[in-house]
């Protein structure tokens, strides 16, 4: 069956400058709206790093935005408006509230609540034998290596299995999945080790 999913990668959503966010919104709408109207099966799927990782008010504190409460409840609000479900999945940006929560397990849980999930992960129905299914990361403060390194759990690894096996190909499943970045070995064409791009990290 035909569907329509709006992705959208590292927001970083930013409160002082909503408008460039609301100009992006627009370009989305009218794709959604127009495969609504024809009863079109839709939905938006967000990679995470939803806030940004730099004090968004530096006059009164150095506190990162990135993974707050205030973040996840302004990227629940942004998520919501394009008026089809959404689902999202932790990038490694999303737990940095390290000011406002001493774990990654506080930090995880408001972010699942806050975003009506019940686990990282996610899987959807969009059409027929079609699935999109969503890894996120888990850890920040913990991190093996460094805190901007991907994790998805063994949990979630575990998971992912079970629901490919009860989900052949051979049946005519369709599974689309979702990371903030390419798992290592995957053999797709990216840098193999962490990067630092835009100065947010």
């Amino acid at each position: 069956g035909e569907f329509t999913v709006a992705i959208l990668g590292d927001l970083h959503l930013d409160p002082r400058k909503l408008e460039d966010y609301e100009t992006g919104r627009g370009h989305f709408l009218p794709i959604i709206e127009d495969a609504q109207r024809r009863g079109v099966a839709t939905a938006l799927v967000s990679l995470g790093d939803l806030g940004e990782s730099k004090s968004v008010d530096p006059e009164n504190t150095q506190e990162l935005f990135a993974g707050t409460t205030a973040c996840h409840e302004l990227a629940a609000g942004y998520l919501s408006s394009f008026g089809c479900p959404y689902e999202v999945i932790g990038g490694n940006h999303d737990l940095e509230g390290i000011d406002e929560f001493s774990t990654d397990e506080a930090n995880l849980e408001a972010f699942c609540r806050i975003h009506h999930k019940p686990t990282m992960q996610f899987c959807r129905q969009i059409a027929d034998r079609t699935l999109l299914v969503g890894l996120g990361s888990t850890v920040f403060r913990t991190a093996k290596y460094t805190s901007h390194e991907v994790t998805v759990d063994d949990e979630q690894l575990a998971w992912f299995e079970r629901l490919v096996s009860e989900h052949p190909s051979e049946e005519g499943w369709k599974v689309f999945v979702f990371t903030h970045a390419p798992p290592i070995g995957s053999g797709l064409r990216v840098l193999q080790e962490n990067h630092v791009v835009n100065g947010c990290c």
